[in-house]
């Protein structure tokens, strides 16, 4: 079992992918922004980081980076539309996927085996 942490301001997403997860056998929390994500990290520990690039007030680019500080969690950065230039962009910076919404359970699936292995 998973303990995973879904970054999204989009209230309807976090909680339908947090009853996915929680399905699957996961423990799930979610935040609606990227200062709440900080805050929630430094709180609990997280197997694994679902955030999305696009927010108010904190965008997720800059969320990452903050994560990365203080931080070893893998994250997994989610995005209704992603140029493959700025895929690659986090890519670099240490994502551990790009995902495209509407996620696909598979790869989840597939990104939560890779990190409970570990």
């Amino acid at each position: 079992m998973a303990k995973i942490l879904i970054v999204d301001d989009e209230k309807m997403i976090c909680e339908e992918f947090c009853e996915i997860l929680q399905e699957e056998g996961h423990a799930a929390d979610y935040v609606l922004s990227g200062k709440e994500a900080l805050e929630k990290i430094q709180e609990k520990a997280y197997d694994i980081i679902f955030l999305d690039v696009l927010m108010p007030r904190m965008e997720g680019r800059e969320v990452f980076e903050r994560i990365k500080k203080i931080s070893q969690t893998p994250v997994a950065i989610m995005s209704g539309y992603m140029p493959p230039n700025k895929e690659r962009e986090v890519l670099a910076l240490g994502a551990i996927a790009c995902l495209k919404k509407p996620l696909e359970l598979a790869r989840i699936k597939s990104l939560l085996a890779s990190v409970e292995k570990k």
